[in-house]
């Protein structure tokens, strides 16, 4: 083969070496951006399960101290809500928002409220339960539809957070930096248990 013949196999293996580095980097983009999507998704029905649980604590359903306890625990949810759900800088910096971090872990908050929301529904559960109160029963409907949403939306989220994880681990990907200088998404768990009423 002549030197021509050489040099077209050799540009037209860099060609393809490209193309498929530049689809392999590009599949890294889409899944971070997955995951920027799915994390929007979980903020929104962490914000909808707390002001599910406000409205079942001023529903009057529930006794004054059981009023007094979620509605508490749902403003410290409502109040965390501008912080980020995950502290892993792939949204960016505060900077880039203006905001400033007040260091507040979300997934505790959550958890608090998701730990709450069953110690008074389930020590209900053993008297008359809470879902047979006209009061009760409309406000029980959305927090648990809120819960279910939220759950579903967590895992979903931790699962693009897994497939992007495993795909930077791929050596190819390390050894060429081909996801930038994004940060390693990170998973989001809390205590998102239902309970049972």
């Amino acid at each position: 083969m002549s030197w021509e013949g050489w040099t077209l196999v050799i540009v037209l293996l860099v060609v393809a070496l490209g193309w498929v580095l530049w689809l392999l980097a590009s599949r890294v983009d889409r899944l971070h951006r997955k995951v920027l999507r799915s994390r929007a998704t979980l903020e929104l029905q962490l914000g909808q399960r707390a002001a599910a649980a406000h409205e079942l604590a001023v529903s009057g359903a529930l006794d004054p101290v059981e009023s007094v306890l979620v509605a508490d625990v749902a403003q410290r949810a409502t109040v965390t809500a501008p912080e980020r759900v995950v502290q892993d800088g792939l949204e960016g910096t505060d900077d880039d928002l203006g905001t400033i971090s007040g260091g507040v872990d979300r997934s505790l908050v959550e958890s608090e409220l998701s730990r709450t929301l069953r110690a008074v529904l389930e020590v209900r559960a053993g008297s008359e339960p809470l879902s047979d109160d006209p009061l009760a029963a409309e406000p029980l409907k959305r927090l648990d539809a809120a819960w279910y949403r939220l759950e579903l939306a967590r895992r979903f989220h931790n699962a693009h957070v897994a497939e992007v994880r495993r795909l930077r681990a791929n050596p190819v990907v390390r050894l060429l930096h081909l996801a930038g200088r994004a940060p390693m998404p990170q998973t989001f768990e809390m205590d998102d248990v239902r309970p049972t009423y």
